[in-house]
């Protein structure tokens, strides 16, 4: 993992990704909106552990690290998130999904794993993906996801 500040007065982000021009976009973007961001491509070896020594306020997980999907051998975004929500320290780290899949059997699957919210890159400016994160950060319980399968429909609202 590279930690890119020390400051201890920030919102911490781990942003997991494993292409190196997509991590530096990130990582400099949520730089500039006041992060303390540490990076990593991979949820390989102790992860876990890696995890919790820096115990970020959210997680951006991309869904493609390890590519299990391509035929590679490795971990994938869904893996790391399982492996995060088995571990009683990490289980409630929230995490928000960045990825260029649009398929509804992958967006049910982060449900499924307890993730806050699915951003579809195609579909988002890099640089105002950091307030996505930063609006769940002061507000959980007031955060509306930008995917529409993670809204929750109030059914006061749909009653006549």
């Amino acid at each position: 993992m590279t930690d890119t500040n020390t400051s201890n007065h920030q919102p911490k982000i781990l942003i997991v990704e494993d292409n190196p021009n997509s991590q530096k976009l990130f990582r400099d973007a949520f730089e500039a909106a006041g992060f303390h961001v540490v990076t990593t491509g991979e949820a390989e070896g102790n992860f876990v552990e890696a995890v919790l020594n820096f115990m970020p306020d959210i997680i951006s997980m991309d869904i493609m690290i390890g590519k299990p999907q391509w035929g590679e051998e490795g971990l994938d975004g869904f893996d790391a998130v399982e492996l995060l929500r088995q571990d009683e320290r990490a289980k409630n780290i929230p995490i928000i999904m960045m990825t260029n899949f649009f398929e509804e059997s992958k967006v049910e699957r982060a449900k499924r794993l307890g993730v806050v919210d699915y951003i579809n890159l195609p579909s988002h400016a890099i640089q105002n993906i950091p307030q996505i994160f930063l609006t769940y950060l002061n507000n959980q319980d007031m955060y509306v996801p930008v995917h529409p399968a993670f809204q929750v429909v109030d059914k006061r609202d749909t009653e006549e």
